[in-house]
């Protein structure tokens, strides 16, 4: 997996999340035929039919790091269906501009990349993959991520979160573990600090546009920060206590100021800091920044710490694919099927991303995966805690996002109360979230 930082980069991974553009043009349609009554994958949509053509909407095929492994499911699916899985490639920043302009000229059909499918839930053109998920094994916070009125309109094809990433050594001799209060947490890196002053106890973000990672802190402490019906709960007790104690740490010198994900990859490689938070490829990063050896041999993970025994969660990490419903719905359903399940697809797209497969019935038939100890503590102590954002459901995810890290941000520097801001937070999140519905 000798992959490089721009080759693994988000974008270039599944292509998941959401990215707002001008509009641009794009339409391609495949050819349909009905299906035979009680053939497909079990599609319930109206209309739904097979097809000898669909398309694939997506980055990945235009990508260097995994385009190869893409090209593979597509020629795989082809072979066995006796189908052409044609591709509409676009770059990752223009996705949800290329799937909104195409699903409005009702030329969208096929299966595409989940990156901006957000921008197609008003449209009502997605095919509910519910029953494609079912023992599949795939942690319940990153469905409900994908699912909306009820309706799974994403299978995930990869399902981690953003976790705590541990420099093994220095963590057992403070005793880091999982399972961890966040005053017990506390002590530790006051631990680390005075075991050596120049080290970073924790390289948290604390520079935008990463500190949404404030979210899942809160999260930890009680908060909802927004509700399942789209209700901003910044300023609660919860989320103020959260965003507190956060800054505690900062003002106690247990994490730096002004360090973004990118800066906190480097000083975790380099031995300056012995935490910080990171997606799974964070065992690939650790080599591509140069760490020494006994870095790269202890790196680990454990789960977020909480406060007053609440559950422990992180922000959802991944991707999955959709299918749009109707006219050639029942192909698109199996291809997403073979996608999810085909051992050798998995196999291929673990080998050239380094990350798990959502599903835990195929992640667990692929060797290599067990025997990589880094990947086997993630995915117990981080990815079975993941868990969407309630917003993450709508197309200004980005926006929000981006206004929760400022927001947090002029806390951390001391601009604002974490009450007075996080007050603020709430009217400027929930006005988007109202926008938008």
């Amino acid at each position: 997996m000798n992959i490089s930082n721009s080759q693994l980069s988000r974008r270039a991974f599944l292509g998941g999340g959401t990215v707002l553009a001008a509009f641009g043009a794009l339409a391609l349609a495949g050819c349909a035929t009905p299906a035979a009554p009680g053939t497909g994958a079990g599609a319930t949509a109206a209309g739904a039919t097979k097809a000898k053509t669909i398309n694939f909407y997506g980055n990945s095929l235009g990508e260097e790091a995994l385009k190869s492994a893409w090209q593979g499911i597509l020629d795989g699916f082809s072979k066995q269906e006796g189908v052409k899985v044609a591709p509409v490639i676009y770059p990752y920043d223009q996705a949800a501009t290329q799937l909104a302009l195409t699903g409005r000229s009702g030329n969208l059909m096929g299966v595409g990349q989940s990156g901006g499918w957000q921008v197609l839930t008003p449209m009502n053109v997605l095919a509910d993959l519910t029953d494609l998920a079912k023992g599949l094994g795939i942690p319940q916070g990153v469905l409900d991520s994908y699912t909306m009125d009820g309706k799974l309109l994403v299978l995930p094809l990869t399902a981690a979160g953003i976790g705590i990433i541990t420099n093994g050594e220095i963590a057992k001799s403070v005793g880091i573990t999982s399972g961890m209060t966040v005053e017990q947490f506390a002590t530790a890196l006051e631990k680390i600090k005075k075991q050596d002053s120049s080290l970073i106890p924790y390289a948290a973000v604390t520079k935008n546009p990463d500190l949404k990672d404030a979210v899942p802190w809160m999260w930890g402490f009680g908060s909802d920060v927004v509700t399942d019906d789209l209700k901003c709960t910044l300023g609660d007790a919860e989320s103020v206590k959260a965003v507190t104690w956060y800054k505690s740490l900062q003002d106690a010198g247990l994490t730096q100021t002004n360090v973004a994900r990118s800066d906190a990859r480097i000083l975790f490689a380099s031995g300056r800091a012995a935490l910080y938070d990171d997606a799974p490829l964070a065992s690939t990063f650790v080599k591509t920044n140069g760490a020494a050896q006994n870095i790269i041999d202890n790196i680990g993970a454990i789960s977020r710490p909480t406060a007053g025994g609440k559950d422990s969660y992180n922000r959802a990490w991944g991707s999955g694919v959709f299918a749009t419903a109707g006219e050639g719905e029942l192909t698109s359903r199996d291809f997403i099927l073979y996608a999810a399940t085909n051992v050798e697809a998995a196999t291929a797209l673990y080998e050239n991303s380094a990350v798990a497969p959502a599903a835990k019935s195929v992640a667990d038939k692929i060797p290599a995966l067990a025997a990589d100890k880094f990947q086997g503590a993630f995915r117990t102590e981080v990815s079975e805690h993941a868990r969407g954002a309630a917003w993450d459901r709508v197309a200004v995810t980005a926006q929000i996002d981006a206004a929760i890290g400022a927001g947090v941000a002029t806390i951390l520097a001391g601009q604002v109360e974490a009450q007075a801001g996080l007050n603020a937070l709430k009217k400027e999140v929930q006005g988007l979230l109202d926008a938008n519905a």
